[in-house]
């Protein structure tokens, strides 16, 4: 990695994606050129064959990325050159601040640049890879940038020379892949993968074409995003929809839902993957668009295999068919769970028959008569006396809830699963129905049970 000063730094690999898209300011540092001195809002020369990029280019000039020319012009048909291509992913590599530090070899130095301090950057870009030495021979500072040419610039500025190393060999979706030179297949892959780099509407890529200062305002302003810190949020992945394109993400201060786009890039371990290799615990940092529509995740750290976590009470624990059941409730952690039963002994009264025995039911009773019979969830408190009835203690009942399918979540156990009951190691024939359970699970198989036993629940 590349130590560079950058205040917009996403993490490793998407602070660095940002380097396409720094402008094109063509100007010596310290002493601009006459473009670096007309900032309009509005250019004459951005007509009507513009259109699709004056937007872009007005809000980049706003921003001071890329300015125009005295005279109110912005010439958005030059060309961008080698020198001010190296130029722009230092700056926004942020690392301007290590010219001085830099030493002009003789190789550089052989150079013809139209500037004194140019020689610093150039050489500043040898140190940082994104010139390699033996390229200085051939080096044209003032020649138009092909866009192949660009794309090797970017990716080595990302530091991501080994990922286009691996896709050499690719075959990409172009109709003109093959003018592609084959040494820099891999680079163009990945600025593509990235969304840094497209095609035409005719499906070429135009290899050997440069890129033009309208081009690269759009291109800055589509990134633009990757600048602003309120742009990116980092979190755990509590729920991925696949249907909707949804991500809820929760870090120590809040939980959001975000939509993601379909064409959003998932990163992996240095690999591309898509939403639905995501797991459920993955920790992520993604990068929003202007409307907070994701566009980019990062995964910083896997989870282990589960894709799902489900909390609720334990209200089915099935050794048969190796199967356990939570009801999914985020208001209560803990029930009475047990079949609705009444009892005539000493006076009609409702009592719920669970397997660690009969409660007697008092309290928040009215409406449990239709639900005789039924199994049912209670919540409340044990009361620490004895029952006139003396069929078990009494819960004082607050709420009680039917078990329906909707809110069950049923899952299967195998040899591979970790039971774990108050923090210790158990097995399935632990598990009594009316504990509290977190469970992890790919797919519909657990691989991880952690039992919470209340204090009121280990009455037997």
């Amino acid at each position: 990695m590349k130590t560079c000063r950058k205040v917009g730094v996403i993490f490793l690999t998407v602070a660095l994606l940002i380097v396409f898209t720094l402008p094109v300011f063509g100007a010596e540092a310290g002493n601009p050129s006459p473009g670096q001195l007309a900032k309009a809002a509005k250019f004459s020369d951005v007509n009507e064959n513009f259109k699709w990029a004056k937007d872009a280019i007005e809000r980049m000039c706003d921003q001071g990325v890329i300015l125009g020319y005295p005279g109110g012009v912005f010439r958005p048909g030059n060309n961008v050159t080698h020198l001010e291509a190296i130029i722009m992913a230092l700056r926004v590599m942020g690392c301007e601040e290590e010219l001085e530090d830099v030493t002009i070899n003789d190789d550089i130095k052989k150079i013809k640049l139209p500037w004194d301090d140019a020689y610093y950057y150039v050489a500043l870009a040898v140190e940082k890879n994104i010139i390699k030495p033996e390229e200085l021979k051939g080096f044209n500072p003032n020649a138009p940038a092909k866009r192949y040419e660009v794309a090797r610039y970017i990716v080595r500025a990302l530091d991501m020379e080994s990922e286009a190393t691996e896709h050499m060999d690719e075959e990409l979706p172009f109709k003109d892949a093959k003018a592609i030179p084959e040494n820099a297949i891999g680079y163009v892959y990945v600025a593509v993968k990235l969304g840094l780099m497209e095609g035409d509407t005719n499906g070429t890529f135009k290899p050997n074409e440069p890129i033009t200062r309208a081009e690269m305002a759009v291109l800055m302003d589509r990134l633009d995003v990757f600048f602003a810190p309120e742009n990116m949020f980092a979190g755990t992945i509590e729920d991925i929809d696949l249907d909707e394109l949804t991500i809820t993400l929760e870090n120590d201060s809040e939980t959001v839902t975000y939509n993601v786009l379909k064409h959003a890039t998932v990163y992996i371990d240095g690999k591309y993957y898509s939403l639905k290799d995501l797991n459920i615990g993955d920790t992520v940092k993604v990068i929003l668009d202007k409307d907070e529509n994701v566009i980019f995740i990062q995964v910083t750290e896997r989870a282990d295999e589960a894709t799902t976590t489900v909390k609720g009470l334990v209200v089915d624990v099935n050794k048969a068919k190796k199967s356990i059941s939570l009801f999914v409730h985020d208001q209560y952690k803990e029930g009475f769970v047990g079949v609705l039963r009444v009892n005539d002994i000493e006076g009609r009264h409702y009592e719920l028959e669970t397997q660690r025995g009969h409660y007697v039911l008092i309290g928040e009773i009215d409406e449990l008569e239709d639900y005789v019979d039924e199994k049912i969830v209670v919540f409340g408190k044990m009361i620490d006396e004895a029952s006139i009835y003396m069929r078990g203690p009494m819960i004082e009942v607050t709420d009680f809830a039917l078990l329906e399918a909707e809110d069950i979540e049923t899952f299967y156990i195998n040899n591979d699963t970790k039971v774990i009951i108050d923090g210790e190691d158990e097995k399935l024939s632990g598990i009594t129905e009316g504990d509290y359970a977190e469970i992890k699970a790919k797919d519909d198989v657990a691989i991880e049970i952690e039992v919470e036993t209340s204090e009121e629940l280990k009455y037997k």
